[in-house]
């Protein structure tokens, strides 16, 4: 019986550690124009705890402002989140 219960035990240690370090990244396009792809690409970021923001600053403009783009031609969003707990969201922006 003190087998049994020491492997579920372990088993469940290792469970939770898999889990505590579960991450995703995802990419989502938001907009195109027909705009020329550039070289230059800005970028703007956001972070939550349980949805809660820490800071809010990803929008389309603050990105294309930081990478200098005058006209933009795509617009992605990258979404990295470790289970719902904590997620940032990064605004990305091309173009010239």
């Amino acid at each position: 019986m003190k087998s049994i219960r020491s492997k579920i035990m372990a088993f469940g240690a290792v469970a939770a550690l898999a889990l505590a370090f579960a991450s995703c990244t995802t990419y989502r396009p938001v907009a195109a124009s027909s705009g020329v792809v550039g070289e230059k690409k800005g970028e703007a970021s956001a972070s939550y705890i349980l949805y809660f923001p820490l800071n809010q600053n990803n929008s389309m403009l603050e990105a294309a402002n930081n990478g200098g783009i005058k006209n933009v031609a795509t617009v992605d969003q990258k979404i990295f989140t470790v289970l719902g707990l904590y997620t940032k969201v990064t605004t990305i922006v091309t173009g010239n």
